[in-house]
């Protein structure tokens, strides 16, 4: 447990690439023994690999917590039975949900796009559900990253956004100067771990490791 820098295929997206929870990290199929053996050490958990919508950009196509994933129905049954939690399917239009959803185990915050899902997530799933914006844009699962135990915003995000953000998902938020501004995007974390680019040093990792309060 811990933290480990790399690269999936020479890109730092690993958010896009991989999605990592408090019980399972899952990754592109491609991706070598040893990478995943590290992950698998930073993280705590074991590390499963997958595709979804035949794609290797898993974190893309996904979001989930310890109890659910959450995918498109785009995503094949073959694909689903590779999962070994409790999957969710969300029809319409939308299917880069991974960009769209910011979950943990304590709540969920939803893109506006996906406002007419907010009922089902909180009367079936049980989970505390917010359809917001972050700094404005409708994709909180590209411009946040959170855990149990904290969560990185974009450096841009308003004090009404964090407020629901923080009473929603039951953490403290701090915005973050972070690239482009997509930590979600780029990182890949849950309460024990968390794994980053290597370019990501100094006081922005530094900055990182405290709000998810992984050291």
């Amino acid at each position: 447990m811990g933290i480990y820098q790399t690269e999936f295929f020479g890109s730092t997206t690993l958010g896009l690439l991989g999605l990592a929870t408090e019980s399972c990290c899952y990754l592109p199929e491609e991706i070598p023994i040893r990478q995943v053996n590290k992950i698998s050490e930073a993280l705590g958990t074991p590390v499963k690999k997958t595709s979804f919508y035949n794609s290797f950009m898993l974190g893309l196509f996904s979001a989930g917590n310890s109890k659910y994933i959450f995918v498109s129905d785009v995503v094949s049954d073959r694909e689903i039975k590779t999962l070994d939690k409790e999957v969710v399917r969300l029809d319409g239009l939308f299917t880069t949900l991974g960009n769209l959803i910011l979950c943990n185990d304590k709540g969920c915050v939803l893109s506006p796009y996906l406002r007419d899902k907010k009922q089902f997530f909180e009367e079936k799933l049980g989970l505390k559900t917010e359809a917001i914006t972050i700094s404005d844009l409708p994709f909180p699962g590209a411009l946040a990253v959170v855990t149990n135990q904290g969560g990185v915003v974009h450096e841009k995000c308003k004090d009404t956004e964090l407020d629901i953000l923080e009473k929603t998902l039951g953490v403290k938020f701090k915005r973050c100067a972070f690239y482009e501004g997509f930590p979600g995007a780029e990182i890949l974390a849950n309460s024990k771990g968390l794994i980053v680019p290597r370019s990501l040093r100094g006081q922005a990792l530094a900055e990182v490791q405290e709000c998810l309060k992984v050291f």
